[in-house]
């Protein structure tokens, strides 16, 4: 009898194992990929991180973020656009989010997607999973919470999870709005910098950035500090010594111009991945120029190490808001960055794709500026908002668009492009 027990006990959880996945798997996502990631979005984004930007803000004195439901979803979008999410949104009623999300599955018999639902509730000092539901499995509330609050506790054994978790203050949900209390701790953000790059960056690849940076520093070690020398003096060896590495021509092409990007972005790859410091951030020493003008070194290689990390749309989108920034502020728009941030994206792409080997041949040869970028200094620039309205109207005008098709035919008969 107690065999037969055991073995009824046993097959109702073979049972029961076998149906989870048909319960849990739909065929159809609950919330659909978000649009293309406009110009727009990525300006709000960029003004909301500066608006709170912790490095401006007072230490250890409370500060406030207020989102209602569309910027709150649009915040998620573009977490979509960097994570690679299939989708999530929000919806806001008094003390309580319900979020709702999709996650792509490998190919398998029972569905393509997993559709989550969670319902958050604001209770003091923190938020409660009041429900959660997997596909049609429905979660039970108080399983779903214990669940959360053993990941919770397990993950504040990491330093910067738990200095993290102490920062937030509180969170409120009221109709259509979103409320985060949150204290600021100057040392948050290097530890943050320096987690995000442990969690985003494979130890392989960490390891061939932190010899590229060192390549680096050997090859500008003769200049004297401050000086300016062009950039193919650097491109040209880090990329013959890529070719003597051998193997993957796309992943050494990668940590190249990551290793060059940061650089000149003045953040210091041993700080941000092997030091214990305050900051990450280091001057460069040494400037680097194209066809004579460091903006251009500058746009080129950032925007073909965001196209290598993080998708050449958003590089794109990213180097068009800069120059849109730039009209009716600072120095005005200039389609000559505009140029060559659409020259790095793509040398970006084709340094890790098909042509990866090629390419790392073409800059290890590479003896002039001509050799890396077309020469873009013919093109209009410093033009405020008004002169650019007069002279190209809005952006994606038949006016502007012959300036971008000139572009691109230049980068199109580029020997790195072809």
């Amino acid at each position: 009898m107690r065999r037969l027990l055991g073995w009824s006990v046993l097959f109702a959880l073979l049972a029961g194992l076998a149906v989870l996945p048909w319960l849990m798997l739909d065929d159809a996502p609950a919330i659909e990929p978000p649009g293309e990631f406009r110009r727009n979005d990525l300006a709000w984004v960029k003004s909301l991180f500066q608006k709170h930007d912790p490095r401006r803000q007072t230490p250890e004195v409370i500060q406030t973020i207020r989102l209602d439901e569309s910027e709150l979803n649009r915040l998620l979008n573009y977490a979509v656009e960097l994570r690679r999410v299939s989708g999530i949104a929000a919806e806001l009623t008094p003390g309580l989010a319900t979020l709702t999300a999709t996650l792509s599955v490998p190919p398998n018999p029972f569905g393509r997607y997993l559709n989550l639902t969670a319902e958050v509730a604001d209770v003091p000092g923190g938020v409660r999973i009041q429900s959660l539901q997997l596909g049609s499995l429905p979660v039970p509330g108080m399983l779903a919470d214990w669940s959360a609050r053993q990941a919770h506790r397990w993950l504040r054994r990491d330093e910067t999870y738990a200095i993290l978790t102490q920062a937030f203050s509180q969170v409120t949900f009221d109709e259509n709005q979103a409320t985060l209390d949150y204290r600021w701790r100057p040392e948050l953000l290097t530890q943050l910098e320096r987690k995000s790059a442990d969690l985003l960056i494979a130890p392989e690849d960490q390891h061939r950035m932190l010899a590229y940076a060192e390549q680096l520093d050997a090859l500008l070690k003769p200049h004297a500090r401050g000086s300016t020398i062009p950039l193919v003096r650097v491109t040209t060896p880090l990329f013959a010594h890529a070719q003597l590495n051998g193997g993957d021509a796309a992943a050494e092409n990668r940590a190249a111009l990551t290793a060059l990007a940061a650089y000149l972005s003045g953040i210091s790859l041993p700080k941000l991945l092997e030091g214990d410091g305050r900051s990450i951030r280091r001057a460069p020493r040494v400037l680097l120029s194209l066809h004579g003008r460091r903006d251009f070194a500058e746009h080129y290689v950032i925007s073909a190490a965001l196209a290598v990390n993080g998708g050449s749309r958003l590089a794109s989108a990213i180097g068009l808001i800069k120059e849109e920034e730039d009209a009716s502020k600072g120095s005005g728009f200039s389609f000559t960055d505009l140029a060559a941030n659409r020259a790095g994206v793509r040398l970006g792409e084709r340094a890790t794709g098909e042509a990866a080997a090629q390419v790392q041949q073409r800059l290890a040869a590479a003896r002039s500026d001509a050799d890396l970028l077309p020469d873009f200094r013919d093109l209009p620039e410093f033009m405020s908002q008004a002169e650019f309205d007069r002279r190209y109207g809005p952006i994606g005008s038949s006016r502007y668009l012959r300036i971008i098709d000139r572009i691109d035919a230049r980068i199109d008969a580029h020997p790195l492009a072809q």
